[in-house]
């Protein structure tokens, strides 16, 4: 039986007479046979016989796919990808955990499936591998699918943002600059991100979000969490459509970015020593209050507004080979690795992380998902944990990815302001930062080199110039 024979397979529900032969195959198979529930399971059957089965078992607050099993003599013939597939349509979650056995090999369909080794799990996943492991003696493994990925945006639906945005923001030039393009050998442009009314690229996300949203949600309002710009976003975005605004920061955010939200009509609420305490704090009070969460990275809507950028660039610049963009969670990143090589197929996609967050070029290279220590001042890039959206799409589709030092872009931003006379936050010099690491590679070709943000405090501008002089 092949994968596309799949349609002709009738998954049946588990009856309460079923549960003793499925647990004598689960035990057999050192698979987990905790709470077994009739509910759980779904089966295939061969006239009475159970040939395959699979369960969604419920914890308190999340769910997990697992105790997949097929029957020995009817291995070889997909059915152990057919009823993972099912399970995953059936999920009551975006995200689908699998803890598996790593010692026994995981099965190829995983991975052609999209699943991605993850050391970021639920609680209630980290104690279930940790009673597993103490009483199977096993080398349990968590894995990871989004089903967000499968809702990132098409070229239709950007084209759709980019005419809702062009009502509310002003299009971003992208400038050939001489000294630049002297200096690294090729013709550089700069996307000048810098000059949206928030001082950063991320407007596009919260604009074109705010306007999908309908009236129940508007009614009931959003909640972020964001080391500034993300925040700036979607308050920008829900000022212009009349929405409540929460939005959680670190304690020591940016002041700047701090009273721009405030300005916006924002609520603010200092939670926590960095961004990923503020984000759990949003997440369960976007619980709570029933509010909407708006993550920085998993909202369609959001990837949608960002991606226009791409569709700027190429309508720009038709033959550009190469873009370099900075990743902090990577929405922007996304819209490039889709927009553009959907555009122009041969463009190079380079993304900038920060040596002091490097939680996505970790995941990217070693293709599993991990957190890292947040030790940058560039508050943009300041992100320690990565996200299975992001990752993915690097994964598949982006070029290269490499680290500057907050020194390599402190460096950039004085370039920046000499040679372009642009003011540049630390984050938004990196990609400029990653095209002086990359000369060589770079010489001869049309590049296109974002300027993500611009929200540097004066006191911090100063420094770095000091530093320079």
């Amino acid at each position: 039986m092949s994968i596309e024979a799949a349609s002709e397979v009738e998954f049946a529900p588990a009856g309460l007479e079923d549960l003793q032969f499925i647990r004598a195959q689960l035990e057999g198979e050192r698979l987990d046979t905790e709470r077994l529930e009739p509910e759980q399971f779904i089966t295939i059957r061969e006239g009475e016989r159970i040939i395959a089965c699979g369960r969604i078992k419920a914890y308190e607050t999340t769910y997990e796919l697992g105790s997949i099993w097929v029957a020995e003599d009817r291995r070889g013939r997909g059915l152990g990808e057919m009823i993972t597939r099912e399970l995953v349509r059936r999920f009551p979650q975006d995200e689908v955990y699998i803890t598996t056995d790593a010692a026994v090999g995981l099965p190829a369909y995983y991975e052609r499936m999209g699943f991605l080794r993850t050391r970021i799990l639920p609680a209630e996943l980290v104690a279930k591998i940790k009673r597993v492991c103490e009483t199977l003696k096993r080398d349990a493994v968590g894995m990871v699918y989004d089903r967000r990925i499968e809702r990132l945006p098409t070229i239709a639906e950007t084209y759709r943002a980019k005419h809702v945005l062009e009502n509310y923001l002003p299009r971003t030039p992208l400038r050939h600059n001489p000294t630049l393009s002297r200096e690294l050998s090729c013709a550089a442009y700069l996307k000048l991100e810098n000059l949206q009314p928030i001082g950063a690229f991320k407007v596009r996300g919260g604009v074109y979000l705010a306007s999908t949203l309908n009236d129940e949600e508007r009614r009931r309002g959003i909640i972020g969490a964001s080391t500034g710009n993300h925040g700036q976003s979607l308050a920008y975005g829900a000022n212009l459509f009349g929405i409540r605004c929460v939005i959680a920061m670190p304690e020591e955010a940016n002041p700047m970015k701090v009273e721009s939200m405030r300005a916006l009509g924002a609520e603010l609420q200092f939670q926590g020593e960095n961004f990923e305490e503020a984000r759990l704090w949003a997440e369960e009070t976007g619980r709570r209050e029933e509010m909407r969460y708006i993550h920085h990275i998993n909202a369609p809507e959001l990837l949608a507004g960002v991606s226009t950028i791409s569709l700027e660039i190429i309508e720009d610049l038709p033959d550009v080979d190469v873009i370099i963009t900075p990743i902090g969670g990577g929405s922007a990143a996304i819209g490039h690795c889709l927009m553009a090589k959907a555009l122009r197929s041969n463009v190079q996609v380079i993304g900038v992380q920060a040596e002091g967050a490097p939680a996505v070029y970790h995941s990217w290279r070693e293709h599993e998902l991990q957190t890292s220590e947040i030790e940058t001042t560039a508050e943009g890039l300041a992100t320690g944990q990565a996200y299975y959206t992001a990752v993915k799409t690097f994964i598949d589709r982006m070029d290269d990815m490499l680290l500057v030092s907050d020194e390599e872009m402190r460096q950039a931003v004085v370039l920046l302001l000499r040679a372009a006379h642009v003011v540049a936050e630390e984050s938004g010099a990196a990609a400029t930062a990653a095209a002086m690491k990359l000369r060589e590679h770079l010489a001869g070709k049309e590049v296109a080199i974002v300027v993500s943000g611009g929200n540097m405090t004066l006191d911090s501008l100063g420094r770095v110039l000091r530093d320079a002089s």
